[in-house]
Formats: structure tokens, sequence, C-alpha cells
């Protein structure tokens, strides 16, 4: 790998290197190590280095369940803070790629954020194909991907069980987020980007957490636009539910009130162990995320949003229609099944979905009717819900429904092959069949488009309005011949509120 270009940031100088026809700048530390003292505390900023950082490899994961997932050796561990930059590399006027400093002295280039998914539980942002070269594309943009704490040492909310010192420990994986973006607005103008063009992007856990940053008071003005995948603000919970959800974990620690703090030195490996039997008790994707505590969220997303916080920003933000359609077809559930189903992943609010289930079986099967219910309680509600008070409240905001069937139905994670553009050949069992490469190329230029003007309309699409106040709306529907249709944008289940989980 041969060195490239020198960058000298806030925390010292930076050595980066050509890759894939780009430059890359993996594993910069921007925060100390969370570990000893600073385990379940807010991310401290790293301290400036002597010398020159060779930004040539991918740091540690952070610690995490399903780790067997993984075959290569980068490995886990809590000393997990880095981030990744992405920057288009200059040609020369002979179609060589010059290898000076010449890449970024255009400079202005809008910045990508990409927050990776995971359920707030596990994934990486060194993780395959969720990189620049896939995204861009040639593009002059430049993408930056943070890691953050996952599950129980990123979310796990304390402060009723060690007091005032861990009073923000239910928001560590958000305020990781939020120090990395910092990071950005203040070094990346030396990368060649813009510090006021940063355009927040996820899928799934990312979008949550990108809808996370948007009501939360210290990020506002450090971003422009929002891109937000099948997720919105519905992992954030109150304290009492956060507590509760500690309360379990503990539990499987062998902790009680009493001995809560021996959790301050337990082996991180013990404490994703306690996670995995905690999933047992309550679905797995609701057990972590933010807390409204009155700090790092001061207040709920919906009165954020209708006092005009927000700012001037853009936002695109979608789901897919058959998120969680993985139910087995040879055996459906019981009304019995299901309820305990539900009351596993959504506690006090599981009557509203249980009224679903039985407003679905009157023209479903059963298998069906419980998918349904799970795709559109845990993704779509929430998507619709945090579009309809964006539009309402002056906020210019794109939406749309993925539809696409390609070589599989449109579950939840399926259209992000077509927009970072990666094929069955580069993964197989993951891509796009090859035969789809024009609605790849469709879908990366639409969210490019967004990224680099803030609407996503573009020649490849039909004329596509933000959806604007009022009892119905407008949505891109993503099928085989992608078209706009109206809907009800205040479809959603009346009563059940943004927010996913109360217990």
């Amino acid at each position: 790998m041969e060195a490239n270009i020198i960058v000298n940031t806030s925390c010292g100088r930076i050595e980066g290197y050509e890759e894939n026809g780009m430059i890359a700048f993996k594993g910069i530390p921007f925060a100390k190590a969370p570990v000893g003292e600073l385990r379940f505390k807010p991310p401290v900023a790293v301290e400036p280095w002597e010398g020159i950082y060779k930004a040539d490899h991918f740091g540690k994961r952070s610690l995490q369940t399903g780790e067997q997932e993984y075959s290569d050796d980068l490995g886990f561990s809590e000393d997990c803070l880095d981030l990744n930059i992405w920057i288009p590399r200059e040609k020369s006027k002979s179609g060589q790629q010059a290898a000076d400093e010449g890449a970024l002295k255009e400079g202005g280039l809008p910045v990508i954020f990409y927050i990776h998914g995971g359920g707030h539980c596990s994934g990486a942002n060194s993780d395959r194909f969720f990189d620049g070269p896939h995204l861009i594309r040639n593009r002059k943009a430049i993408m930056v991907a943070p890691a953050y704490r996952l599950g129980a040492l990123g979310y796990l909310y304390l402060r009723d069980y060690l007091g005032e010192e861990y009073a923000d420990s239910g928001n560590l994986g958000l305020l990781d987020q939020l120090l990395a973006l910092k990071w950005v607005h203040e070094n990346i103008a030396a990368f060649g980007g813009d510090p006021d063009m940063v355009i927040l992007m996820g899928q799934s856990a990312g979008a949550k957490s990108v809808a996370n940053l948007m009501v939360t008071p210290a990020a506002k003005g450090l971003f422009k636009r929002a891109i937000l995948q099948s997720g919105a603000c519905q992992c954030i919970r109150d304290t009492q539910t956060a507590s509760k959800l500690t309360r379990i974990i503990l539990e499987e620690l062998g902790l009680t009130r009493a001995t809560a703090s021996r959790i301050l030195t337990i082996d991180g490996e013990e404490i994703i162990k306690a996670q995995e039997k905690a999933y047992k008790r309550i679905n797995f994707g609701h057990i972590f995320g933010p807390v409204l505590d009155g700090r790092t969220i001061s207040e709920s997303p919906e009165d954020y949003i209708r006092e005009g916080k927000l700012g001037s920003i853009e936002v695109l933000i979608g789901y897919n229609r058959k998120e969680l359609y993985f139910s087995d077809p040879a055996r459906g559930k019981s009304r019995e099944e299901a309820a305990e189903a539900f009351k596993m992943c959504y506690g006090l609010y599981a009557k509203h979905a249980m009224d679903a289930y039985e407003e679905y079986l009157k023209t479903e099967d059963p298998v069906e009717a419980f998918d349904h219910v799970q795709s559109e309680f845990i993704y779509g509600n929430g998507t619709l819900r945090l579009t309809q008070l964006l539009a309402d409240n002056g906020v210019r905001t794109w939406s749309y429904l993925w539809n696409f069937e390609g070589n599989t139905i449109p579950y939840h994670f399926t259209e992000m092959p077509y927009i970072f553009g990666y094929s069955e050949k580069d993964a197989p069992g993951r891509g796009y069949a090859m035969e789809d490469m024009n609605y790849s190329l469709l879908m990366n230029e639409t969210w490019m488009s967004f990224i680099l003007t803030g609407d996503p309309e573009n020649v490849l699409l039909p004329k596509w309005p933000p959806c604007e106040t009022g009892e119905m709306g407008y949505r891109m529907y993503f099928e085989e011949k992608p078209h706009l249709e109206q809907f009800r944008l205040h479809s959603y289940w009346s009563g059940m509120p943004m927010q996913v989980i109360k217990l």
C-alpha cells in the first residue's frame, strides 16, 4: 500500500493511502479508550499525538453480539472509538491519478457521515462494502464512517443504580456519534470537505441514530441534510423503561441494586453474554437505544420538532414494504403466541399491536398478519410519524417506500446493495443480481442527487415533490418501475406513539 498524503488535524498529522481509486484514512481515533474509569462515561476527546498517525488499517470493532459472524482478524474491543474517511482522488490531465495533495486542493466537498446499523448491538464502521468507494463512485463527495459503543456498553442506563456520576450512561453510543460529528466539523476542511455541508446517513439502527442526532440539541448546526432508511425515533425510551431494561441485564449478570457497581469492572465479554441471555426475555431489537434523560436528549422528539428547533435542513426518509417478513410460512402463530410475542416486543404498547393483528387477520393468513404487524410497528409507524411531524413543521422532506423485489422480496436491508452498488459477484447471497445493475445505478443516482443538491429528483425518476402539511402525502414507490404515489401520511396506528417499547 503506497503512502499517498499527509493531513494536519487538531489531534495531529495523519497519513492516508490510495485504495480503490480513492484516498482512505482508516482507524483515526477521535476519543480516548472508554475503559477503566471511563467505562460507562461520556467520550473524552483524544489528546494530540506526536509524529504521524498511519491510518492504514481499520480499528477493532466494538464489543458486540454475533462476533462469530466475522471471519477476519480485526478483533473486538472496548477501545473502539475511531472513524474512517474516504476522499476522491484527483486525476491529472493525462488521466493518471495524482499522487500529491491535489486531491484536497479543490475543497468544499459535501461530507457523508454514515452511521452503521445493527440494532445498536452489532455492526462496525469497517463492514465490507459500506464504504466510500462503493457509495461515492467517483463523485465529488467525502464519506466518513464513525464507530460507537454498542449494546450495554453504549446504552445501559445506570443513573438509578450508580448515581449522578453515571447520569449520561444511557446515551453513550449517541454521545460517541456526537463527538465524532464535532471532530468532523473541526477537521474535515483539511481533507477537502465542507464542514457546513454534512449529510447524516444511516440504515436501521444507523437511521435511528440519525434521527436521534436530529433531536439532540448539541448536534444542531453540525449537519445540513439527513437520510433515514428503515429507522426513526422509535428506539428512544423514557427513564423508567430504560431503568427496567437495566435491571434485566444486571439480573443476568447476577447483580442486584446493592452490588450493581461491580459492572464497572466485570469483563466486557461477560456483559455481552448477559445481553444474549436477556434477548430471550425481551425482543433483542428493543433492548438498547438512547434515553430521554433531560440531558443529552432534553425533550421528546415530537416537542423538539414542533418547536421548530431542527432549523433549515432537508430529509430523505422511508422504509421497506416487507421489513420483517421472516416467519416460517409453514408454521403460523396462534393468537396466544402472537400476543406473547407482542408483549415481549412492545410491553405496555402490546395491545395496539394485537388490535392491528386482529384487523389484518380479516384479509391475511396468521403468518402474513404477524409479519405485517412487526414490519409496521417496528419500522413503518415510526417512519410515517416522523415524516408527518417533519412535513407539518416546515422541514423539506422526501418520502419513499422500497418495494423492489429483484432476487428477493423487499425485506429489511434489501435496498442497501443497490444504493452502495455491490452485486452477487461482490457479495454472494447479499448483493443484487447482475441483471439489476441499472436499478442499482438508479438508486445510487437518487441518493447521491440528494446528498449533492438536497433534492433526490433526477432524470431517472418521475417528478418527486416533497411532503407538505396535511393528511395526504407523496412518496416515491421503488418497484420495478418507480412511480410517485399519494398516500395517507397519517395512516400509522392511532394511539401508538413514535417510541416502540414501554415497560
